[in-house]
């Protein structure tokens, strides 16, 4: 298998991945998501729910690279979790983020444009083009967002009106599972929320029950659990994002204390009108930040 060569060795990991302690794996780690929805009838069940369509009529799920190449030098370029081709017709790509992430809405358009357009030539017909579906799973909620899923049409703001099937997004807020209503509580979306979000085998399979793509998804799970090498890169990247929270939460610590500081320094000069001008300049809040030696 081939990993990143920035996760070095951790002895004290390394012990407990070769260790028979069992391990609570859990789904928003992006590693263990990805491998678990590697299985195609996990995957299945998981499109099924997102994309409301009978799991009978999936009938190819089709893995290209998930590497989105640039046309020049200096463009974007991405990694996305999963990647696929449904039914030989819709490019899907899933992504799970649990922290916050700024412009989301952005990046996620850049990648729903980017496969869009990727495999189209010069000449060809514009027919050609293929239905695109980005999903995101998000830890944390856009704005002006208080439901547990959203699907995102391109369409005419005045009768609502589809203008183009061809681009659409999917949007599940995990953070959104505790406030679900009673008819989200009864709906497959809920259920799939459910599972990639809890930890401890017993819930996990009880959660799962007779279901089959649950269940196929619950048993990939338990062969990350079993394998001494998954077990380490999971391991890695549980401590990977405890770092980054870690920091993450430093730096915003660290930020307000500085804003904090500035406006007690302000209010002591009697320069209160550029408390209210800084919040809404930052170009001024830095140039007070260097006036005081903040």
């Amino acid at each position: 298998m081939n990993h990143p060569a920035a996760y070095l060795p951790d002895p004290y990991l390394k012990t407990l991945a070769d260790s028979d302690c069992p391990l609570d794996i859990s789904l928003t780690n992006d590693f263990a998501f990805k491998k678990t929805f590697r299985n195609k009838k996990a995957l299945t069940g998981l499109l099924s729910c997102l994309l409301d369509i009978p799991a009978g009529q999936i009938t190819d799920i089709g893995f290209p690279d998930t590497f989105l190449h640039g046309d020049y030098v200096e463009d974007h370029e991405g990694i996305l979790d999963i990647r696929l081709v449904l039914n030989h017709r819709k490019h899907i790509n899933i992504e799970i983020q649990m922290h916050t992430y700024p412009f989301w809405e952005e990046r996620s358009l850049f990648y729903l444009a980017k496969m869009y357009t990727e495999d189209f030539c010069k000449g060809e017909d514009y027919s050609s083009l293929k239905e695109c579906i980005h999903i995101s799973i998000l830890g944390f909620d856009l704005k002006q967002e208080g439901r547990l899923f959203s699907v995102i049409r391109l369409m005419d703001d005045r009768n609502c009106r589809v203008y183009s099937s061809k681009l659409s997004l999917r949007v599940l807020y995990l953070k959104q599972i505790e406030n679900a209503t009673e008819e989200e509580k009864q709906t497959d979306v809920y259920k799939w929320a459910r599972l990639i979000s809890v930890r401890g085998w017993e819930e996990l399979k009880r959660m799962a029950g007779s279901d089959e793509y649950m269940n196929a998804a619950v048993e990939e799970m338990e062969r990350i659990n079993a394998d001494k090498e998954l077990r380490y890169w999971y391991l890695m990247r549980e401590k990977a994002a405890s770092d980054e929270t870690t920091i993450r939460n430093y730096y915003i610590q660290k930020g307000e204390q500085r804003v904090n500081r500035l406006i007690q320094i302000l209010l002591e000069n009697c320069r209160s009108d550029d408390i209210g001008r800084m919040i809404h300049d930052k170009g001024l809040q830095e140039k007070l930040f260097d006036e005081f030696g903040l």
